[in-house]
């Protein structure tokens, strides 16, 4: 009987070591909002790597995804910047067409002392390119402008992809989840923390 019982606080070990080594570590983080965020794999970033300023394009990522970027001026004010790329697929068209969205934009952010977040963008500077692998209207890009709200953030330690990182995870002014990102720059890697263009009344 003695056996038994031995074998299965045995089994019952094991079973607690695999799950201790598969479950992710999570835990209040000992840094701050400052840095690159980027969701999934990281192939989408801020900076030149997304957005070529110079050439007015955009450099497509290899995956959908999306990476925020902060740089603190003090705790509650600094510069932020936003990399999207969105893919909307449809059952009805054929195999590997699709539309997506690439989106970039910066400017000014503000963090509450309920961990709320206001982005205001440089009104002038964001840009938005739509595609359509199979379209035949041209991939134009458009002047963009969108300020966001979140309702709250938190950064936790995490284990991704084997490496130990910080988790960024951003809550939609409603509550919702937004993509986890994972720490990939820090300092961040941004374009310059100021407005890149003037706007121009009445001009078309």
């Amino acid at each position: 009987m003695g056996q038994v019982w031995a074998c299965l606080l045995s089994l019952l070990l094991f079973v607690s070591t695999v799950r201790a080594q598969n479950k992710p570590y999570s835990g209040v983080a000992d840094t701050l909002i400052e840095g690159t965020w980027s969701s999934g794999t990281g192939a989408v970033t801020t900076g030149p790597e997304f957005y070529n300023l110079v050439n007015n394009t955009f450099n497509v990522p290899s995956v959908p995804g999306q990476a925020y970027s902060f740089h603190m001026i003090n705790k509650t004010h600094g510069y932020w910047e936003q990399a999207l790329y969105i893919i909307q697929s449809n059952g009805t068209r054929p195999l590997g067409c699709y539309t997506a969205q690439l989106i970039w934009q910066h400017g000014n952010y503000t963090i509450f002392p309920d961990t709320s977040i206001r982005l205001d963008p440089f009104t002038a500077d964001g840009r938005m390119q739509l595609l359509d692998t199979c379209g035949t209207n041209p991939n134009k890009i458009y002047y963009y402008s969108q300020s966001e709200v979140m309702k709250g953030y938190d950064i936790t330690t995490y284990i991704h992809y084997n490496e130990p990182t910080y988790k960024l995870q951003l809550y939609q002014f409603d509550g919702q989840l937004k993509p986890p990102m994972y720490l990939r720059y820090k300092p961040p890697q941004m374009m310059p923390t100021q407005g890149l263009h003037m706007i121009m009344y009445g001009l078309m």
